[in-house]
């Protein structure tokens, strides 16, 4: 038996084993990775599958993810949203033919609604972790709940156990409708319905005995065949009708064992393998095995080794889900463009600028870079060899090539400004080196821009000063003549007829005639559209119908008349790319190859087609390299940009035919998505699936999202929108999948959008129906309100303009009365003017002899006595004279205010001090409080002695028991100060308020105390002069308190 073989024959099986498994093979892998950087949730993924409409599905340790091609939609569990997932960590993913999805969570399986978006669970799963999901014929789920098998029944939601299977690791149903499972304990089961039980077979009976026999994956291989994946000793392929087994990948190239997670069928004899060292692609028809692995210097290579999950879609891209990191996507090779750039690995090519490409005479390849020597591919190998200046003899001179021949064994090396090398191929020695010196047989430049050698075996060089021809005889050089020797030279071609072209920098195109000399100049001309498009030639090509191609730098790419000598031009205008151009190539199909700044051309001069390929082709860079392209005999063309060089094969490429669906994959209003069954939006299904949206007025700037699902280039997919009700044509886009909409009328739209997956024609169109309501103000209901409003309007207009004309006729009647009434109140004030004047003067004239009488008559007490009466009443009667004056003064011309920089705290003790004797007469309780400091402010002394005046006499007239006089404390900063003048007594009311401040206005309840009812009315006019307030404050506790607010400073003030 196998297990009794000797430890040689084991050596010798795994020397056998590991000379099958090709590492980097002849075809190179490029993968694109996505990774939480570009919008997936958690860069740990276990599971993968693609629904029915064609989205991309993720399960990760934090969330479901689905992809379009261009973003990740993340679905995780939300507290209190029996509507989300259940747990945001995802074991395990099934698609279902209605597009609908099964999903596996640690905590129970949900079924996705691609409708609603919404998870709907299954409570007889729940809080069990699900990590596997199988559907028979019957539409019954098989499950893998913890390490236990279950069938659930969809049609009664019944879940049936099977203990008898032990631990259960996964489930394969196979294309004949029979379920296999695979365990923990090296055995795989075959289900048998009648029985509704399990046949078990051991894949490890004739295996070498191992620690575990943990079968991670069991996967339907094809012709009745299994393919068990396993954690300790790799893959088995197995007979499903005998259970018989075969080891077909146990170790990997490191000798450790290989542990397999997950299978996919990528082409009928071609399965890809997911283990924890990497991919193993395996050719069942060879039997052979090509290893991926991540190379850390290689960007295009897997993301991680540690491969969870393989899915291949339906265009046959791989995507592989990794432990670490995130994604990596294989896309289906329709366009194959090998890549060779700088690494660290000893055989990969050195240098980024690749400048100059040639094959010698063995097949192999002579790579010159700007940046780092000179490199060999041996295309059987694949490996470079490079040659650097090193300072030896034999090496060769400068690391900056600029030109490249093969004549023979020798390789001709032009390099910048250090002359020209000559190496023998089959030693890699420089054998001769030439430098400039303008000396007779000597170029004047060291600048060696490019070599060429013609069919009659010359060999001309283009230089930095011109171009030269090679004499085989004296081993020297020849300027041409007839080309300028102070520019510089950067292409040359012979065509058909022996005709040498040279393009120069400055001075547009020339040709040569070896046999006659004779030289013709072709420079550009603003004036002439046929003439060269610009005068520095990059590159020059004859095609096999002769035609010349001219490629210029600014100018595009022209194709030579020479008949007409005249240029037809290829530019941007006409669809190329940019119109830097460096290098022109034909292949077997006499189809161009045009290297640009800004990607790859292929044109096809029979119809003037033009196709692009670009870096997300699968281009190393959009620009590439001066001379920089080749042809080898095999008919793979080689071409050099700033990033390295890719190699093809035009036969080889294919044409992309995948009919991509599109989809509207987003919504936004406001820049805000909106949302099935949301409050503000009017859908109730997803956004992908719905036919109408309905706006309010309020939400006409919006955004559309739409994608063609396609993963295998989506930055080339083009799409183009229609907006019906706004647009009158279709507007294209090249690199954008979102458009805006700003402040649409309301109105009915319907949004249309096309897409053409990697140059093809537009299809798929896809149509949105869109609805802005109007607002309330516009909408029937509301133009049924104005009809009504204006009927009403018409009829109060009408009815109005009578009442306004009898209100017309009463204003004018009141207007009469009013100005009677002033004429009365003017006459009124003059009256009492006119008398005031007239009592004035006798009240004077009696005054002084009263006041000599009482000092003339001190000893006659009763005499004193009536004098003294006569004095108070006369005094009186002056007060109210001067009161009436002062109003009169106040209402007819304003009181002449003289401001004075008044000490307010002596002026207030002053007023208080003169009421003294009346309060106590009236035995009040009469305070005054002031703080320490005097208060100086700008005032008139006399207007300001006339309000304390009235304010505390009213106070101490119609007080009960006290009345209190306050200066409140202020600050430097107060642009007011305050004085309080309270009394008790009779409250005014409310209502009275201002009316107590009107000329002539007193109250029933005071009319006992005499008064004129115009004290109040000066003290408002002359507190208003002062540009302060009087007023009342609200009555509390019985107490009226009047508020007096004053300026500090005054406009009118001197050194104001």
């Amino acid at each position: 038996m196998l297990l009794h073989l000797p430890k040689t024959i084991y050596l010798l099986l795994y020397v056998l084993f590991v000379f099958a498994i090709r590492v980097h093979g002849q075809q190179q892998y490029y993968f694109r990775r996505y990774q939480v950087e570009n919008g997936l949730s958690n860069n740990t993924v276990f599971c993968s599958a693609q629904d029915q409409a064609g989205f991309m599905w993720f399960g990760t340790r934090d969330g479901l993810n689905r992809f379009d091609g261009y973003s990740f939609k993340v679905f995780r569990n939300i507290a209190d949203d029996s509507t989300s997932i259940g747990s945001s960590y995802i074991h395990s993913l099934k698609a279902n033919a209605d597009g609908s999805l099964w999903v596996g969570t640690r905590k129970g399986l949900y079924l996705y609604d691609p409708i609603t978006e919404r998870f709907h669970a299954v409570t007889a799963t729940a809080g069990r972790d699900v990590r596997d999901i199988k559907t028979d014929a019957q539409h019954n789920l098989w499950l893998i709940l913890g390490t236990t098998l279950y069938r659930y029944e969809t049609a009664t939601q019944q879940l049936h156990n099977y203990p008898g299977t032990g631990n259960a690791t996964s489930i394969c149903i196979t294309t004949g409708k029979d379920t296999w499972i695979s365990t923990t304990t090296g055995t795989i089961g075959k289900y048998n319905a009648h029985t509704d039980s399990f046949s078990f077979y051991d894949l490890f009976k004739h295996s070498r005995p191992v620690v575990s026999k943990w079968i991670e994956k069991i996967y339907e291989a094809g012709n009745n065949q299994l393919l068990a994946g396993t954690s300790n000793q790799g893959v088995k392929l197995v007979e499903a009708n005998t259970g018989n087994y075969e080891d077909i990948l146990t170790y990997n190239e490191d000798k450790t064992e290989t542990y397999v997670r997950d299978f996919v069928q990528y082409a009928p004899n071609e399965c890809w393998i997911a283990t924890e060292a990497g991919i193993y692609v395996y050719n069942a028809q060879s039997r052979r095995f090509t290893h991926l692995q991540k190379q850390y210097n290689d960007p295009y290579s897997i993301s991680d080794n540690a491969i969870y999950t393989l899915c291949r879609d339906k265009e046959g891209g791989v995507w592989a889900g990794t432990y670490f990191g995130g994604l990596s996507y294989y896309p289906k090779q329709y366009t194959y463009f090998e890549k060779f750039f700088p690494s660290h690995d000893t055989h990969a090519l050195w240098g980024n600028a690749v400048r100059e490409i040639c094959e010698d005479r063995y097949g192999n390849l002579w790579v010159g870079t700007e940046d780092a020597g000179l490199n060999k591919l041996d295309k059987q190998t694949g490996r470079f060899q490079h040659f650097q200046p090193s300072g030896e003899k034999g090496s060769i001179a400068y690391s900056n090539i600029h030109g490249l021949m093969t004549s023979g064994d020798e390789l001709w090396i032009g390099t910048f400004e250090r002359g020209l090398d000559i190496m023998n191929i089959r030693t890699g020695k420089v054998i001769r080196h030439y430098t400039g010196s303008g000396e007779p047989g000597a170029f004047s430049s060291n600048f060696i821009i490019t070599i060429r050698r013609m069919r009659s075996g010359r060999i001309y060089i283009g230089t930095g000063a011109g171009l030269y021809a090679y004499n085989d005889t004296t081993k020297g050089f020849t300027a041409v003549q007839g080309i300028p020797h102070n520019d510089f030279v950067y292409a040359l071609y012979e065509d058909a007829a022996g005709i040498v072209w040279a393009g120069t920098e400055n001075n547009g195109l020339y040709s040569y005639n070896p046999s006659t000399h004779a030289t013709a100049n072709f420079r550009a001309d603003a004036q002439n559209k046929n003439s060269l498009s610009n005068n520095k030639v990059n590159g020059i090509y004859e095609d096999r119908q002769r035609r010349l191609w001219i490629a210029t730098e600014g100018g595009g790419l022209c194709m030579f008349n020479r008949h007409t000598n005249t240029f037809r031009r290829y530019n941007s205008a006409t669809g190329m790319p940019a119109d830097f151009v460096f290098s022109i190539l034909e292949d077997s199909r006499q189809q161009l190859w045009v290297t640009t700044s800004g990607g790859l051309v292929c044109l096809n001069p029979a119809t003037d087609s033009i196709k692009v390929y670009t870096k997300d082709d699968g281009l190393l860079s959009n620009q590439f390299n001066y001379n920089s392209a080749c042809q080898d005999t095999a008919g793979n063309i080689y071409l050099g940009s700033v990033k390295g060089m890719i190699r093809f094969n035009p036969a080889g490429f294919t044409r992309n035919t995948f009919a991509a669906p599109l989809f509207i994959t987003g919504f936004q209003v406001y820049n805000k998505e909106i949302k099935v069954n949301a409050t503000d939006t009017a859908i109730r299904h997803s956004i992908l699936y719905t036919d109408k949206v309905t706006l309010k007025y309020d939400q006409s700037t919006f955004s559309i999202d739409f994608s063609a699902l396609s993963y295998t280039s989506p930055e080339k997919t083009a799409y183009a929108y229609f907006m019906e009700g706004l647009d009158k044509k279709w507007t294209f886009l090249q690199t954008n999948r979102k458009v805006y909409f700003t402040e649409l009328p309301p109105g009915s739209y319907i949004f249309h959008a096309k897409a053409s997956v990697n140059g093809s024609t537009y299809t798929n169109e896809i149509q949105l129906a869109i609805v802005i309501q109007p607002p309330f103000w516009l909408s029937g209901y509301a133009y049924l309100f104005y009809i009504a409003l204006i009927t009403a309007a018409v009829y109060l207009l009408v009815r109005n303009y009578h009442q306004r004309h009898e209100e017309k006729h009463k204003r004018k009647m009141e207007l009469l009365a009013h100005e009677k009434e002033s004429e009365l109140y003017d006459a009124k004030i003059a009256f009492f003017t006119n008398i005031t004047h007239e009592i004035r003067t006798p009240l004077t004239l009696i005054k002084g002899p009263v006041e000599d009488m009482l000092e003339e008559n001190k000893h006659m007490p009763r005499l004193q006595n009536s004098l003294k009466l006569v004095e108070k009443n006369t005094n009186r009667l002056i007060d109210l004279t001067n009161q009436l004056l002062d109003f009169r003064q106040t209402e007819a011309t304003g009181f002449g205010l003289s401001f004075t920089l008044t000490d307010i705290t002596a002026l207030l003790a002053d007023t208080y001090q003169q009421f003294q004797f009346m309060a106590a007469q009236k035995q009040l309780q009469y305070t005054l409080e002031c703080p320490p400091q005097p208060l100086l402010a700008w005032v008139d002394a006399e207007a300001g002695r006339k309000i304390l005046v009235n304010m505390i006499g009213n106070a101490v007239k119609y007080a009960d028991h006290k009345a209190a006089i306050r200066l409140l404390p202020w600050s430097e900063t107060d642009v007011l100060f305050t004085i309080e003048v309270s009394n008790d007594g009779f409250v005014i009311p409310h209502a009275m308020r201002d009316k107590i401040f009107e000329p002539f206005y007193r109250i029933k309840q005071t009319d006992k105390q005499k008064g004129t009812g115009i004290g109040l009315a000066i003290t408002r006019s002359l507190v208003e002069l002062h540009k302060g307030q009087v007023a009342l404050k609200e009555p509390a506790d019985g107490v009226n308190t009047f508020i007096l607010l004053l300026p500090f400073q005054q406009g009118k003030q001197p050194g104001v």
